[in-house]
Formats: structure tokens, sequence, C-alpha cells
């Protein structure tokens, strides 16, 4: 049944372009349009061209967390197709296991185009070993931010939810210096800046390439973030299932 409705799943991927478009070609646009209006002296290209890469890859992922994953679902409860589901031998456990394995699948396309347009056309270098760790480490980072969208789907009116994950997509974007660097930051927002998830999943995978190994601090900040995210979505669901 789940490999039946994981299929499922990636077939209304490709009815939804648009899905693919927002999230995936629209942080390709901006990279390519940032990396080419910016006229950096030579010795500073390579190094801002991998980092904007990752930026821009960890926005694409954002994308996907905040307002693809959670609208989906939101969408799904208020047009009756998720209770209709459950109806079948599909359990929710199911359910939330197919949308998670789309998702993850759709990471790694975000991923691999980021870095395919960095690579190849901006000349960005780095070892087989830094492609593929920083990739994984963004692929799984990505995995814990989906807790945030989880939180969001808690909500039932989808114009509301659409409101709250528009704000804090961009926000975050912001604030975790996905369009700024944070040397620009005046002090008390780069204390900000440096707790935010978006930050620390950029900050997971770009400092892999730079100092050779796992972030830890990053990777902690993402997982206390999942744990909360998810501890209020289950609050929050049990509240209203009282009510």
């Amino acid at each position: 049944m789940l490999w039946s409705y994981f299929k499922s799943e990636l077939l209304l991927v490709s009815r939804k372009k648009s899905y693919l478009i927002l999230s995936i070609l629209l942080p390709l646009v901006f990279y390519l349009i940032f990396t080419a209006m910016l006229d950096l002296p030579k010795e500073y290209e390579t190094k801002f061209y991998k980092e904007y890469m990752f930026s821009m890859a960890t926005f694409s992922l954002s994308s996907f967390c905040i307002m693809t994953f959670p609208l989906e679902m939101i969408e799904d409860k208020k047009s009756g197709w998720a209770k209709n589901l459950f109806k079948t031998p599909l359990s929710p456990v199911y359910y939330y296991m197919g949308k998670i394995m789309k998702l993850m699948c759709m990471f790694c396309l975000a991923i691999i185009a980021l870095f395919l347009t960095g690579g190849l056309y901006k000349g960005v270098e780095m070892s087989i070993g830094e492609w593929i760790g920083s990739g994984f480490l963004l692929w799984l980072g990505s995995s814990m931010f989906l807790s945030l969208g989880v939180l969001i789907s808690q909500l039932k009116d989808i114009q509301k939810a659409s409101a709250i994950a528009n704000i804090l997509y961009l926000g975050l974007a912001v604030i975790g210096g996905l369009w700024f660097p944070t040397d620009q930051f005046p002090n008390w927002l780069k204390q900000v800046s440096y707790f935010t998830p978006t930050y620390n999943l950029r900050e997971l995978s770009l400092s892999f390439t730079t100092n050779g190994g796992i972030h830890f601090e990053s990777l902690l900040i993402l997982f206390i973030y999942c744990i909360l995210f998810i501890s209020l979505a289950l609050f929050i669901r049990k509240k209203t299932e009282v009510v």
C-alpha cells in the first residue's frame, strides 16, 4: 500500500508542475541572476559562487518544507481526500510516510539542480566527497526542517496557513542570511540569525566543505527545532481533537 501510494504521489507532482517551478526553478533563476549581477574581484568569485549555491539550495528546500508540504496536507483535509484515503487499507502512518518520501525525492532534485548549475556553469570546485557529503547533509537537515511543515499543517484555514507560510518562508530566508551575508547584519540581528533553522541548514552543508567535518552545533539546533515543532504539532492536534 505504501509503495502504491508513493507512486500516486509522484504522479500528482508531474501534474502540479507549479510546485517544481516555484521550489526549484525560482531559486535556480535567482542564483543565476545574482551571481551574474555582482561584479566581484576574481579572487572572491569562486568563494561567493559556492556560498550562494548553498544559500539558494537551502532556499529551495525550505520552500518544500514550509510551503508545499503543509499546504498540500491542509488541502487534502479540506477536500476530503485524506478522509477518503483513510477509509481504504491505507493507514495515516503510510499517508504521512508517502508524503515525506515524495518530498525527500524532491529534495534530491533541488540539490542536484543547484549543484549542477554551480559546478558546470559557475565553476564551483569541490572534491567528490565534498559534493556528496554536503548534498547529503542538506538532504538530512531538510528532513528535520519538515517538522515546521507538520506544525503549519495543523491550521484548518488554508488562506491563513498560506499567509503564515509565506511570511516564514521569506522571513527565515532573509534573517537566516540566504539573501544577504550575515556579516552585513547589525550585531543583535547576527545573534538572531545564528539560531534560525535556515542559517543552520546552510551552515551544516557549507561548513562540511570548508572545515572538512560535520558542524554538530548546527545539527543539534536543527534537531531541537524538529523536536519542538513536532511536540507543538502533537499538542495542537490533541487540543483540536478534544474540541
